[in-house]
Parts: C-alpha cells; structure tokens; sequence
C-alpha cells in the first residue's frame, strides 16, 4: 500500500482561510459488499459499479 497526500489547498469562501487538506491512499486491494434484493436495485446498482470501475481499469470480480 501507498500513501499519497494532495498538495493543493483550496480556498474555502471566506478569504483568507484555507481547507483541511485530505490524504489518499492507494490500494492493491478493496472489498466492496453490496446488499438487498432485485427490487431494492441491486441489479442497477451491480451494474452501474461494473461499469463504471472497469472504465477506470480495475478489475473486477463478482
């Protein structure tokens, strides 16, 4: 596992202050459940995910 840390602060609305600024990690590995029935949305929700982690190079398996 890496770290990495964003080194941009961006300015919030007041002037003059800065956010917090947020690490990132990055994983070899990650383990995402999700639970319900067909009529709760699993299936889209199933669907959309495969979809959308595969356009960004992940594997993935069910």
């Amino acid at each position: 596992m890496t770290s990495q840390v964003n080194s941009a602060e961006p300015q919030t609305a007041e002037a003059g202050t800065r956010a917090a600024v947020k690490e990132t990690k990055r994983l070899d590995r990650v383990i995402i459940r999700f639970a319900g029935d067909s009529g709760d949305g699993m299936q889209l929700t199933g669907d959309r995910f495969t979809s959308e982690t595969a356009s960004f190079g992940n594997d993935l398996s069910t």
